[in-house]
């Protein structure tokens, strides 16, 4: 977990502190979003999509708030350094024994929110039909569904870090192929980074669950216990 400083909407009013949940890079789960949540072994946050929602809806309910301090920036380097993660999802790519080190850098940051109001509001007009019956499945399956409140946003490069024994012409194909299974973009004129544009890497869930009125039992909630 990492906690993000930010002031909203000036930077003269009060900065708060945004207690977000480190996750895997990727465009899904952002402010207002349905998922199924799931705490990982290993301390990390899973989130499995349940509802779609048009964009549309959440156009004009977003609010983003720059992270802007350098120290911060800094900061949320050391503390979202997924070297390992990356190895592990990494781990079935040919040649990876070539790779020494892969170090994020993150540039563009901005948090994400969304109001209390505008949760409720996007809540409601999703909970119905198919969305309705996704969150019944989960929940009879004892899963915990969650609307995100807020997410930070970056453009991310990771710089990998090769061994010298590697030939500049490997070094490509490997960058190459690192970048496809990040599902990122290989920098054009070099071999050892590869990027990604508006990826969200931590995220602020609502603290209470969904849940339906024939729901029974006990309500687990969404933060951490």
């Amino acid at each position: 977990m990492v906690a993000a400083w930010v002031g909203f909407p000036r930077k003269k009013q009060t900065i708060t502190a945004i207690l977000l949940e480190v996750v895997p890079p990727s465009t899904f789960g952002g402010p207002g979003t349905i998922n199924t949540i799931e705490y990982l072994s290993n301390g990390r946050l899973e989130l499995h999509p349940t509802c779609d929602i048009d964009p549309a809806l959440l156009a004009d309910k977003i609010r983003k708030s720059p992270t802007v301090d350098r120290d911060l920036k800094q900061s949320l380097e050391k503390n979202l350094d997924v070297s390992a993660q990356v190895r592990d999802k990494l781990s079935a790519v040919a040649g990876m024994q070539q790779v020494d080190s892969i170090h994020l850098k993150l540039e563009n940051a901005n948090i994400l929110l969304i109001s209390d109001e505008s949760l409720i509001s996007t809540r409601n007009a999703l909970l119905k039909a198919e969305c309705e019956d996704a969150i019944a499945l989960n929940l009879s399956s004892g899963g915990v569904v969650c609307q995100t409140r807020s997410v930070l946003e970056a453009d991310v490069v990771y710089e990998i870090k090769y061994h010298n024994t590697i030939s500049m012409e490997e070094r490509a194909k490997l960058t190459s192929e690192i970048a496809a299974k990040l599902e990122l973009d290989a920098h054009q004129g070099s071999d050892d980074k590869v990027s990604g544009s508006q990826l969200f890497f931590g995220i602020r869930l609502s603290p209470n669950p969904i849940v339906l009125k024939s729901a029974a039992g006990e309500i687990k909630p969404c933060n951490r216990r």
